[in-house]
């Protein structure tokens, strides 16, 4: 099995180098996460359990490989965690500052509705998502931010709020 690679990145989004995910954590190297809000028809948004640490998560999330863009990372992604090929909308690319480098870590934030007749089937990344209100979700933050939410979704949830003028 060989090692993914990732583009080490600056402050600015420009890549400065090559690492793999292992390195990158450990040595606190800059490198891009995709991540992706699938709603229902019914305005509620999936969000997953991650199987790490039974935290509330991104619909999707993963790590922007070598040489590819957000919006590959992002459409890659939704296929391989949800079964989702439809088109997705970005909000927002390159966040950066502190506050959006989680792990050091600059997230592509995109959206989309999930297809009627769309059903989560669980699978090896992901074992369990369910639907929940955005009043919910952020009150839940609120209440038990660092107990229930991955911190990379507090961040994204706050970027997606700001986004959206809520």
């Amino acid at each position: 099995m060989s090692t993914e690679l990732f583009d080490i990145v600056d402050s600015q989004d420009t890549v400065i180098g090559t690492t793999d995910k292992k390195t990158a954590h450990a040595e606190g190297h800059l490198h891009r996460v995709a991540a992706v809000f699938v709603f229902n028809e019914a305005g509620e948004l999936h969000v997953q359990q991650h199987p790490r640490d039974g935290k509330w998560d991104h619909s999707v999330g993963g790590h922007v490989s070598k040489g590819e863009t957000y919006a590959e990372a992002a459409a890659r992604e939704a296929e391989e965690e949800l079964g989702i090929t439809q088109p997705l909308k970005e909000l927002a690319t390159s966040l950066s500052g502190e506050e959006y480098s989680y792990e050091r870590h600059l997230f592509g934030l995109y959206t989309c509705v999930a297809e009627t007749g769309w059903k989560f089937e669980p699978n090896e990344e992901v074992k369990v998502i369910f639907p929940m209100a955005l009043t919910a979700i952020r009150q839940a933050m609120i209440d038990e931010p660092e107990e229930r939410f991955t911190r990379g979704f507090r961040i994204t949830m706050a970027e997606y709020d700001r986004l959206q003028n809520l």
